[in-house]
């Protein structure tokens, strides 16, 4: 399980969030999830300093709300159905 900092956090990184925690204005608010389990997969579209800390939005449209301190993300591996960077994809039969 590899995690990466909030303030290292690229955009196009997919990471582990909690399902939706409430909104803010209308936009669906997440956080980082502490487990594999019962989590969800969300791609980082950007990071901002903000107010109260660092703001994460992802492309679905959600976001956190500002993180205070070193908060660390999961970050998701391929799924089963994705082949890994360097792997040959499986060719079909026939």
């Amino acid at each position: 399980m590899t995690t990466v900092a909030t303030s290292r956090l690229p955009a196009g990184e997919p990471v582990l969030t909690t399902d939706v925690i409430g909104t803010d204005f209308g936009l669906p608010l997440v956080r980082p999830s502490r487990t594999t389990r019962g989590s969800r997969v969300r791609v980082v579209r950007s990071r901002c300093r903000a107010h109260g800390g660092v703001v994460v939005w992802f492309t679905d449209g959600t976001k956190t709300p500002p993180i205070h301190g070193r908060t660390a993300w999961i970050v998701a591996g391929p799924g089963p159905q994705e082949p890994t960077a360097g792997a040959a994809a499986p060719t079909p039969p026939g």
